[in-house]
């Protein structure tokens, strides 16, 4: 048994996104109600909305943690994934390897407007023997897991290797 560890793409930023999004939006908050001028009350209200949105969004973010994904490659040609969040394991997964046909790193699939502005996340995919569709690899309850682009070369080696 061979074992890879990689790590989910994650921000160091994340927290000093949420800290500074949020003391935004309290300020700007503040400011509409202080305002007089109907038009600036406007402005301020939604640009307060906007951080505070992003507060809560990077707050999820924060909470969830980035993600350990472990591959556990077997002779027989079995794979075996694991998904941990601190140290907690959210999910698992079992391939036969010996159904892979072919793997490549990808872009993310688009699914949201962030995949619009980072793109230079990665997605290992492969594509089985008999239906011959492209499947994501690292995908948990229909998220898939987003790699840097050295971690996504190292897993398709490491694929690659134990592939027939």
């Amino acid at each position: 048994m061979k074992k890879l560890t990689l790590f989910e793409k994650y921000s160091r930023h994340w927290p000093l996104i949420t800290v500074s999004s949020t003391a935004l939006a309290i300020f700007l908050f503040g400011a509409y109600l202080y305002s007089s001028d109907v038009l600036i009350e406007g402005y301020l209200r939604f640009a307060a909305f906007c951080f505070f949105a992003l507060a809560l969004l990077s707050l999820f973010k924060v909470k969830d943690g980035q993600v350990q994904i472990d591959f556990r490659f077997f002779d027989d040609g079995g794979l075996e994934i694991d998904y941990l969040v601190r140290d907690k394991n959210i999910a698992s997964e079992a391939f036969d390897l010996n159904r892979f046909e072919d793997v490549e790193v990808n872009d993310m699939p688009n699914r949201t407007i962030y995949n619009d502005f980072a793109r230079n996340d990665r997605a290992v995919r492969f594509r089985e023997k008999e239906s011959k569709t492209w499947l994501y690899l690292t995908e948990v309850h229909g998220r898939v897991i987003p790699l840097n682009h050295e971690n996504a070369s190292k897993l398709i080696d490491f694929l690659r290797q134990h592939m027939h």
